[in-house]
């Protein structure tokens, strides 16, 4: 079963990187479910009988990144469970604010919080990490032999050269296409398969660091060469150990030729931070090489292949990738005060986070005026975004479990002496170095393909370290925890079989949701962004806990309302307007970030004025769903405020001049107005100013009241 999960891996690895990096819902569908199912073959392999006992017995893989998996998920589970207030307030207070802003107004009972205030991208971010923790622990234990692991080194440099040459055929025969998509951004850098250009980077200088390190490692062991030279050998044997010596040297040439591939990819990649992380991660390769008296020399190496690589490339005419540095400190402006801001979310959630996966849902409240109407799906720094999300908790285990990971593995190749084992078996280290070095300015790491990538390269570096030859043979030495399965044992079969079956299942809910109604971003696929009713209400069916289903059935049924009840009776809209609240209320109740939603649902209030309670329940619901729309708005829509400005114009007008209420409403309009006139600027605030006089002279036919607004 080995052989078909190793194969399975294989595939896994390299169509994901074509698939547009796999950060589309079919293609992350297609790359969980192949890991999960090749983990699964494993796990039954691992079920053996002791021959001696005549029981049964199950074995796992003790590695040096189990105790980091294990604790990580743990972590991610105890963000989404609700916790006892005095806990909640002590690890995270503001989870109780915006807990409470999600409950509807007439809601009266106590309600336990968890961690993250929105549970659908923190279990989304559970089984992309199950699938990660899953692939390293099967793809190391199927690399039980050298001919193995350069089988999957091989694959990796085909693909990666691949990738550099088709984006180099993209930019210079002008086909503008990846595939079946036309590219919109990019168009004269090379992308491959990807569609951003910074993404191929990343997956290119992991393939370089692979390359120099495996060529490294061809070199013919000391020790055989002593034994060789010792002994005189016939005319035969020199033919063949010189044929064998010629091949070694075929070998490394063709490795060094796709070194070079992916070194003039990764450069016409334009990507600065891609060629930076790529120089840092072969400047800690060629200390570590430095340190080991017999593989100093490699060092040499590494310049011979970067000399190669600028000659190649300035011969092309590199001028436009050498020439985007020159707008360095500009970009480098915007994205620090991108991570400066998302420190911010940081701040008010030190401890465990916002929730793993929540970043792009919070960030709006803490966005910059100078970024407004700008949407950041990704704070562009991975190790600010992962601060924010998880909290100090989450960095301290993250940052522990690397570093046990990192002493370990410097430990045993400290110990090695193979060249295969001592080369091969540092591409871990560099490769981490590099995505740590590019995750400072960008967001690889929420690029399935290349964390899975990066994945396996560390998998082919802890196989190489514990690779023995024992008589010519080679084999890989893994230690395992081996239990009967009674209590302990089935324990743990069952907990592993739990986590792979319940990932499966919520993968395969999760795509078939987006089927019927897509919600992750899909620029590769034409897909309908406004699917029909039932289209909808099957995608709740599926997974009722993606607020934007809920939304997108708010969406259809208003315009339903809007189009089809204009002369419906006074029963059938009251109905269909319930819905239209319920709606509103179960996507707030979700994911109370949202500032619309809140919005919407305060004018979906105000809406149900046939009620005989209208204004004692709707209206002061109304009210306070407006308010909570002003806590999480920030500077990112400036529409927001003028449709929060209109609500309070209106409401004032609903109380008497000499109730104290008027006065409030009516100034938390002209607030909202004035909060909307300095963030618009040219054409849109001459729009604004428009319909904002318009609005206020419907309510109040006085020049003098406009004047408060605009003035």
């Amino acid at each position: 079963m080995d052989k078909a999960s190793f194969r399975i891996y294989l595939v896994i690895l390299v169509l994901s990187p074509i698939l547009f990096g796999a950060v589309h819902t079919y293609a992350y569908t297609l790359m969980a479910l192949g890991v999960l199912f090749g983990s699964l073959l494993l796990v039954i392999r691992n079920i053996k009988k002791d021959p001696k006992t005549g029981t049964y017995q199950f074995r796992f893989p003790k590695t040096s990144l189990n105790i980091t998996i294990i604790m990580f998920l743990i972590f991610l589970i105890i963000q989404v469970i609700p916790l006892p207030d005095f806990l909640l307030g002590f690890l995270s207070p503001e989870v109780n604010i915006v807990g409470e802003k999600s409950l509807s107004t007439s809601s009266t009972s106590k309600t336990w919080f968890a961690l993250s205030p929105y549970y659908y991208p923190v279990r989304m971010s559970i089984i992309r990490f199950a699938v990660y923790g899953l692939f390293f622990l099967g793809f190391s234990q199927v690399l039980n032999s050298q001919k193995r692991i350069e089988t999957a080194i091989f694959f990796i440099l085909m693909l990666c050269c691949f990738e550099a040459v088709y984006g180099l055929i993209q930019v210079y025969s002008g086909s503008g296409h990846i595939l079946w998509y036309k590219k919109t951004a990019y168009r004269q850098d090379v992308c491959g398969t990807y569609i951003n250009r910074n993404h191929l980077a990343g997956l290119l200088e992991m393939g370089l660091l692979l390359a120099v390190s495996y060529s490294a490692g061809l070199s013919e062991r000391k020790k055989k060469r002593k034994i060789a030279s010792r002994h005189k050998t016939s005319l035969r044997v020199k033919l063949s150990q010189f044929l064998s010596g010629e091949q070694r040297f075929n070998k490394r040439a063709i490795i060094l030729f796709s070194g070079v591939v992916m070194g003039i990819g990764l450069i016409f990649s334009a990507s600065r931070g891609g060629m930076l992380a790529a120089a840092g991660a072969m400047l800690c390769m060629s200390l570590f090489f430095i340190f080991k008296k017999d593989h100093r020399r490699k060092g040499f190496f590494l310049l011979f292949l970067f000399l190669i690589t600028s000659v190649y490339a300035i011969h092309i005419g590199a001028e436009y990738p050498v020439g985007r540095f020159k707008y360095f400190d500009k970009t480098f402006e915007a994205r620090k005060r991108l991570a400066k801001k998302t420190l911010d979310i940081f701040d008010n959630y030190k401890l465990a986070g916002i929730g793993v996966g929540n970043f792009r849902y919070a960030y709006p409240k803490y966005q910059a005026a100078e970024d407004k109407k700008l949407f950041f799906r990704f704070a562009h720094n991975d190790w600010a975004q992962f601060l924010a999300e998880a909290g100090i908790i989450g960095l301290c285990l993250l940052l522990a479990g690397i570093s046990y990971f990192v002493y370990r593995t410097i430990k045993l190749w400290k110990r090695r002496t193979d060249p295969f084992a001592v080369c091969v078996g540092i591409a871990s280290l560099a490769a981490m170095a590099a995505m740590g070095i590019h995750s400072y300015s960008d967001f690889n790491l929420h690029i399935p393909a290349n964390f899975l990538m990066l994945v396996a390269i560390i998998a082919i570096g802890y196989s190489a370290l514990r690779l023995e030859r024992h008589r010519g043979r080679d084999k890989t030495l893994y230690r395992y925890y081996t239990q009967p399965l009674k209590y302990k044992g089935f324990v743990v079969l069952c907990l592993i079989l739990g986590l792979i079956f319940w990932t499966g299942f919520w993968t395969i809910r999760h795509f078939m949701a987006e089927v019927n109604c897509n919600t992750v971003n899909n620029s590769t696929l034409n897909r309908d962004k406004n699917p029909p009713l039932k289209e909808i209400k099957n995608a709740i069916f599926w997974d009722r806990s993606n607020a934007k289903y809920w939304y997108k059935l708010w969406v259809k049924l208003n315009n339903l309302e809007i189009e089809e009840l204009r002369g419906s009776g006074s029963q059938e809209r009251k109905e269909r307007k319930m819905k239209i609240v319920k709606a509103l209320e179960e996507a707030v109740r979700l994911n109370p970030f949202e500032a619309e939603y809140h919005l919407r649902l305060g004018w979906a209030y105000a809406y149900m004025w046939h009620d005989p309670e209208y204004y004692q329940k709707w209206l002061a619901a109304a009210d306070i769903s407006m308010d909570r729309a002003a806590y999480f708005a920030g500077d990112n829509n400036p529409y927001l405020y003028v449709m929060m400005g209109h609500y309070w114009a209106m409401r004032s007008k609903t109380l008497q001049p000499s109730d104290p209420e008027h006065e409030v409403a009516w100034t938390k309009a002209c607030s909202l107005y004035k909060k909307n006139l300095s963030l618009e600027t040219g054409s849109d605030r001459k729009r604004m100013i428009d319909e904002i006089r318009k609005n206020v002279w419907v309510h109040y036919p006085d020049e003098a009241f406009i004047k408060q607004v605009i003035d």
